[in-house]
């Protein structure tokens, strides 16, 4: 496929004008956040599922108790810890945006708070990313696709709310019961494996040098970092107006066939080169390359975590609850405990980077 020139300079400059508007991950982040949060529409907080988050900040650590609730993602189901609850905790206090149509195993949890009955963060397991290269290096080989789905799962969003997170040591929390033998054991029964192998990545790498991973040893280790050399996507509207915009322009076939893994990515892919191919203007094509190369400069090296479900959900919130204490009180001295959730939407200023 070659587009004219004209519409080539007018592809290349969608590129432009939606790159060059970002200098770091965050800044993306946070713009397809706000976005969404716009298309919102009448959104009460305190009527929604903001009103399930835990909000008792003058609770002390040693006085918690949590318990694990698994969702339950049947839409008839009359179960308070649902789909639509686990959704839109996540969508009020995750900083990256969540993609919810995501391909292989998955299995969820809606964490609570028993003295308070309140949500504290969410977790969604799914199947492992296929090639990794620390878990390559940690291994000293590709581990086969059949060894990868038996044995490994992944962890792909731990979300504590906010400012539970922050006042409480919330994600390091979520992670060591996200990595204990009780998941395991979930997992197994439900897809009849036998899991050897937690595994998570950090949100960030380069922009923040650590991760709320780290500091879990011996329950977790930072093994290494991922490969980054890839594109941040178009987002929602921006990409299907695009899309289609492509598919006229084919003759109204698509780049990418509709049965393609990671389609999303895939198309995108297919559109630079069609717009590098069709480009007669020198210039057009340098300032199009130099945009592409800083949109790949904006993904990060993510620091890559590996557990072995070596302890229980008990004995990581007695780990947990000495490690908070001390975040807690120190808190509490320098009066910084916060005490107003923390939520897309309403916040002003809202911390990506925590």
């Amino acid at each position: 496929m070659i587009l004219s020139e004209s519409d080539a300079v007018y592809a290349a400059d969608k590129f432009i004008n939606y790159y060059t508007q970002f200098n770091r991950i965050d800044d993306y982040l946070r713009h397809i956040k706000e976005d969404r949060g716009e298309q919102r529409s009448g959104y009460l907080p305190g009527f929604g599922a903001d009103s399930e988050m835990f909000n008792e900040f003058s609770i002390h650590p040693n006085n918690m108790n949590f318990e694990i609730h698994v969702v339950d993602t049947n839409p008839k189901t009359n179960s308070k810890y649902n789909q639509w609850l686990y959704s839109e905790i996540l969508n009020l206090t995750a900083s990256n945006p969540i993609e919810e149509a995501i391909p292989g195993r998955t299995h969820k949890w809606i964490v609570v708070e028993t003295t308070t009955d309140k949500v504290v963060g969410v977790v969604r397991f799914g199947s492992p990313t296929i090639n990794s290269k620390p878990r390559n290096n940690y291994f000293g080989e590709i581990p086969s696709l059949s060894d990868i789905n038996a044995g490994f799962v992944m962890g792909f969003n731990i979300v504590p709310t906010q400012p539970f997170g922050f006042n409480y040591l919330g994600g390091k929390l979520l992670a060591l019961l996200a990595s204990s033998k009780e998941l395991k054991q979930q997992f197994d029964d439900k897809y009849k494996i036998n899991l050897k192998y937690f595994e998570t990545t950090s949100l960030y790498g380069t922009t923040k040098g650590v991760s709320m991973y780290d500091g879990l040893k011996p329950f977790l280790r930072h093994i290494g970092d991922t490969e980054s050399n890839f594109l941040p996507l178009f987002h929602d509207d921006v990409f299907r107006e695009f899309f289609w915009w492509f598919n006229e322009r084919n003759g109204g076939e698509r780049l990418i066939s509709a049965d393609k893994s990671s389609k999303k990515l895939k198309i995108q892919v297919k559109m630079i080169s069609i717009i590098r191919n069709s480009l007669q203007d020198e210039e057009k094509l340098k300032q199009f390359d130099d945009c592409i190369k800083h949109a790949k400069s904006l993904t990060e090296k993510k620091r890559y975590y590996l557990g072995k479900f070596e302890h229980t959900m008990e004995e990581a919130i007695v780990w947990w609850k000495k490690k908070a204490t001390k975040r807690y009180e120190k808190l509490q001295s320098q009066d910084r405990v916060r005490t107003e959730l923390e939520i897309w939407g309403t916040t002003e200023n809202m911390e990506i980077i925590r």
